[in-house]
């Protein structure tokens, strides 16, 4: 399906719309990424501090809600974001689940007596689910319930783009292609290549236009053109 070709302020507008979409779907710095268990993610101090440069500082971050589910901890956290090109607040929300912690039980024996390794130390067993109410760790909740929160921060920041960590750890993931500034690139660039005059002219187009060296019909045009021209 061909876009339609934009003029004037709308052009603009949505030239500078894709150019900030480009800039939210590059991919983060490597030295930005952390790793664990095999897995890349960003820190939330890292997606806190690109909301202020990329949105001056025009940025909330709010739970939206936060439950226990069994021996979880689950929070709903949304990341509002002034957008400085389409001048208008936008939300985006994520979920986070921290496991609580429970202490480990000992194991016993057939007279109900504490295991003992070679040692002499006790030997226990991590805790069942039905046992959550006797073994839930004291003050569990001051370290799990912030990284169910942090969780949902990140998971909601994904949505922003590749920038804040949008496909990381996925086995395939697309790229972002501006079409309606590629479309409106085209046709100007197809004016241009009308009027070149030689071969390096059409050269120093396609330099001055690297977006057009992947569109096929501009470049079965731009090969005609070249050819045109005696050497």
């Amino acid at each position: 399906m061909k876009l339609p070709i934009l003029h004037g302020q709308d052009a603009e507008l949505i030239r500078r719309l894709e150019d900030f979409n480009k800039r939210m779907n590059a991919a983060p710095e490597e030295d930005s990424l952390k790793t664990y268990q095999g897995w890349k993610y960003l820190p939330v101090d890292y997606i806190e501090n690109q909301l202020r440069e990329d949105f001056a500082g025009l940025y909330q971050i709010t739970m939206q809600s936060e439950r226990r589910e069994l021996n979880e901890y689950i929070v709903v956290a949304r990341i509002s974001v002034y957008h400085p090109i389409a001048a208008q607040w936008m939300q985006y929300d994520g979920i986070g689940v921290a496991q609580i912690t429970q202490n480990r039980v000992p194991e016993l024996d057939a007279n109900g007596k504490v295991k003992k390794d070679a040692n002499g130390k006790d030997i226990t067993r991590s805790a069942e689910l039905v046992e959550f109410d006797n073994t839930k760790q004291k003050n569990a909740l001051e370290m799990n319930a912030p990284k169910a929160y942090s969780e949902a921060i990140k998971n909601a920041a994904k949505k922003l783009g590749k920038r804040y960590g949008g496909g990381l750890n996925r086995q395939h993931v697309d790229s972002y292609e501006p079409q309606y500034s590629n479309e409106m690139d085209r046709e100007t660039a197809e004016k241009e290549l009308e009027e070149c005059k030689s071969q390096q002219e059409v050269k120093d187009l396609m330099l001055r236009y690297p977006d057009m060296a992947t569109n096929k019909e501009f470049k079965k045009k731009a090969t005609v053109k070249f050819n045109s021209f005696k050497v």
